[in-house]
């Protein structure tokens, strides 16, 4: 794995595109930020080795993780299309990539758009479980508060009032992977518990 992880960090499509992001990116994008883009790579990456991913299909989830985000460079709604041809124009002007696996990456960073009836996000490819995981990790980790506050401040609206948005969201939500499964899902209950909690104390108040 760790020859891998050297050849991803020298990959230009991923290195260059968290460049860009960094340099390009609204700074008042604060859960969507570069430092968002470089962790879901990471915890991607960890998903997939955790899984035993063919190195091959690492390195297109890193494309993905890459830019996943990246269509917020032109717009906040609706970013998720725009991002997956900036990859898929990427990788046809590399031609080091098959149009299959164009096809792929493209999919994949379509189905990180949240779906707003039915199950949170929806695998529509077979890579596509460990981006959305990654995409979603902090449901299911310690910094589950601290990039909750983060959303709140870029959607610049009050923290309680995101909560029971957040609430709906983990009631919909379910890891799709079987890394995500093992790792996350019971922290991702216990911070479900913390935020009843915090519910019914602004109820009570």
């Amino acid at each position: 794995m760790e020859s891998l992880i050297t050849e991803i960090k020298a990959e230009p499509l991923v290195t260059e595109t968290v460049q860009h992001l960094a340099s390009a990116l609204d700074p008042t994008l604060y859960y969507h930020s570069p430092d968002h883009t470089r962790d879901v790579l990471r915890q991607t990456m960890e998903l997939a080795q955790a899984d035993a991913l063919e190195s091959r299909d690492v390195l297109l989830l890193a494309i993905a993780a890459a830019f996943h985000d990246a269509g917020f460079l032109e717009q906040r709604p609706k970013n998720e299309p725009i991002g997956a041809q900036m990859a898929v124009q990427a990788m046809s002007d590399s031609g080091r990539f098959s149009q299959s696996e164009q096809d792929l990456v493209e999919q994949m960073i379509l189905d990180t758009q949240l779906v707003m009836e039915g199950p949170a996000q929806i695998s529509n490819s077979r890579l596509s479980p460990w981006l959305l995981d990654a995409d979603l990790a902090n449901l299911g980790r310690e910094d589950f508060w601290d990039q909750t506050s983060l959303l709140a401040k870029e959607l610049e609206i009050e923290i309680g009032n995101i909560l029971p948005m957040t609430r709906a969201l983990m009631e919909r939500h379910d890891w799709q992977s079987p890394a995500g499964k093992r790792l996350f899902a019971a922290k991702k209950a216990s911070n479900f518990v913390a935020l009843e909690t915090e519910l019914s104390k602004d109820k009570g108040q």
